[in-house]
């Protein structure tokens, strides 16, 4: 990867870029850095992601034969984590490995001072994060107030960019009694919003609890439909309370200030509202139908307040009805991207105007969440999703949006 690759990305997410970075010179020690010595930092940046501070660098070989490493962190202010190091199961070490579950165990290797403290943390929620990746990364690691990952040789920025959002995913398992017990001053109760007003309205339930030093136990079955459990409500408002952003159990509060689109009809439940980097971002789940045959599905905006478009619509093509009835879309110009995406608005050159070359781009992308439907209208760009999600893979989306909107027009 190259500096300039990484600056134009960081540039794109309105993020600081330094080359090099001599104030980021042994700040962290942890991971593989230590193995290079006093190692120089060739170049960085910082920024924030879903109203954490995050930031990356790479860091010299020095001493280190292995070569340059590429190191990505998000932080917690107020945070001071005792050493904990995850890597992939089978790697040597010279710490033991804390056993946390069986099947976990055949995956990653973690090693900690306190047993108690990595028992604790990585619960199922983070377990279920972890289990499934097939690492490209050497280590993931706490130290001081951040949660951070190493990699070496060539580090792509859509690596970084996947790397960021693994480790916010991670922060967003943590319990929060666990993250209350190493906060440097205890965390205020009830937490506050970081936004300055609270419209007035039903309290946002508490956040989940976890019985203490429990190690985690095979996954209950969850009743019908999953989303609508007083657990999964207060799952939700403790994320949105982790991040200082706006949660309220009863939707409809958001749900009507935004009536424009192709909404879902029902009852809207567990809308947030905050910021994601530096554009404001809101959602909630709706539900319809009761019992077994109830359907969620999720909202999830991001406003761009220079931002003025016609309405615009996206969904897959269904390649069968275009070939029996025809599709009447739009297209754009770009035979791969008119064949996977049907585009539909009442102002064709306004669709062709957002919908450039950067976006036929990103719409290839591997990383791009599924979703039902995709539009865009004034300052909003949103997705509706087919099925209910949790509130770990929220970034996920709320990234592809942002770098949506940052892309469109270019």
């Amino acid at each position: 990867m190259s500096s300039g690759e990484i600056e134009g990305w960081a540039s794109e997410r309105n993020m600081r870029f330094y080359a090099p970075w001599p104030a980021m010179r042994g700040i962290f020690r942890g991971g593989d850095l230590f193995d290079g010595g006093d190692r120089e930092v060739l170049s960085g940046w910082s920024g924030t992601l879903g109203n954490l501070p995050v930031l990356g660098f790479q860091a010299a070989p020095g001493t280190d034969t292995a070569g340059s490493i590429y190191v990505v962190a998000v932080r917690l202010p107020g945070i001071t984590f005792p050493p904990l190091t995850f890597m992939e199961s089978g790697l040597s070490g010279v710490d033991p490995a804390v056993p946390i579950d069986d099947l976990f165990d055949l995956h990653w290797k973690v090693t900690a001072r306190s047993s108690r403290f990595a028992k604790d943390l990585v619960g199922t929620a983070m377990q279920e994060v972890l289990i499934d990746i097939q690492p490209d990364f050497s280590k993931i690691w706490l130290e001081r107030d951040a949660i951070l990952l190493g990699a070496r040789g060539e580090v792509s920025a859509t690596a970084v960019e996947r790397y960021l959002h693994l480790l916010r995913r991670l922060v967003d398992t943590m319990p929060t009694r666990v993250l209350n017990a190493v906060r440097q001053t205890p965390a205020p109760r009830p937490m506050a919003p970081a936004l300055p007003i609270r419209p007035l309205g039903p309290p946002a339930a508490a956040p989940r609890t976890i019985p203490a030093y429990a190690l985690p136990a095979a996954r209950p079955a969850r009743p019908v439909p999953p989303a609508v459990t007083s657990a999964t409500r207060s799952e939700w408002a403790g994320w949105a309370a982790r991040r200082g952003w706006l949660h309220y159990p009863n939707g409809r509060e958001i749900a009507e200030r935004f009536h424009r689109g192709p909404l879902p009809g029902g009852r809207h439940i567990d809308a947030f509202a905050g910021k994601f980097g530096e554009l404001p971002c809101f959602g909630w789940r709706t539900v319809s139908g009761t019992g077994p045959e109830a359907r969620i599905r999720q909202v999830l905006c991001i406003r761009k307040p220079d931002m003025d478009l016609e309405p615009v619509r996206v969904t897959l093509d269904n390649a069968l009805l275009t070939e029996l009835i025809g599709s009447g879309d739009i297209e754009v110009g770009d035979p791969e991207f008119d064949s996977r995406w049907r585009v539909t608005s009442d102002h064709p050159d306004s669709a062709r105007a957002a919908l450039t070359p950067a976006v036929w781009k990103l719409m290839a992308e591997p990383f791009v969440p599924k979703f039902a439907q995709l539009w865009f209208e004034r300052d909003v760009a949103a997705v509706i999703t087919e099925r209910p999600i949790g509130p770990d893979v929220v970034d996920d989306y709320l990234a592809f949006l942002h770098k949506l909107v940052t892309l469109m027009g270019r």
